[in-house]
């Protein structure tokens, strides 16, 4: 089961870029900063002329607890919430990757060789990176992982393989997932995930740093 999620996790890396990219994944990166932070608190405003005085400030959502029905709805809860401070990490990561290698895909490689060249290279490094924390993935949070994907990228695992790798590499991978239990079509719905929901925006909100 380790091996399959490994193998998926890998896929989902796409391995398409060169060494080259590196230096242009650095530039995008500070880019991304800069303009997240363009979009926070930009200090008291005094204006010149007579005028009400304001302030910009971030929107803040206030979350309430989640209304259990029962103490097995707690219990559940919990333990979906173990699972999605180990798992969420790495769900994240993806969908990082998928916006940056879009973003070199789409501004430097046009050649299918220079990709192709590249691909060994970067799935041994993206498995020597990550393949220590996909080991302590049991099956349950593997599941949980390729629903996260889909919540952080739009596509679930299944769309991603098929659209980087090709029609038979996502039913080949399918198949194997199905074999373990799992489904790489799997999707996340904040309202049929109402606890999942719940979890992740707390941990957005910078809660589980405190």
């Amino acid at each position: 089961m380790i091996r399959l999620f490994s193998s998926i996790f890998l896929f989902l890396f796409f391995a398409q870029f060169s060494v080259i990219a590196q230096n242009k994944r650095v530039e995008l990166q500070k880019k991304r900063e800069s303009e997240a932070a363009a979009h926070g608190f930009k200090g008291f405003i005094f204006p010149a002329h007579d005028s009400v005085f304001h302030v910009n400030l971030d929107e803040i959502e206030i979350l309430r607890h989640y209304p259990f029905k029962n103490k097995r709805e707690e219990k559940k809860y919990n333990q979906l919430e173990t699972d999605v401070l180990k798992v969420y990490p790495l769900a994240l990561i993806v969908g990082s990757e998928l916006k940056l290698v879009n973003a070199e895909l789409d501004s430097i490689y046009n050649d299918k060789s220079k990709r192709k060249t590249y691909l060994k290279w970067y799935q041994n490094y993206v498995y020597k990176t990550y393949i220590d924390s996909l080991k302590t993935l049991d099956v349950r949070q593997g599941r949980l992982l390729l629903k996260l994907i889909h919540h952080e990228t739009g596509k679930t695992p299944y769309e991603l393989i098929k659209s980087y790798r090709g029609g038979f590499n996502a039913i080949l991978w399918q198949s194997a997932a199905f074999m373990f239990g799992a489904n790489l079509k799997s999707s996340y719905d904040p309202i049929d995930d109402a606890m999942l929901e719940h979890i992740i925006k707390r941990y957005k909100s910078g809660e589980f740093n405190k």
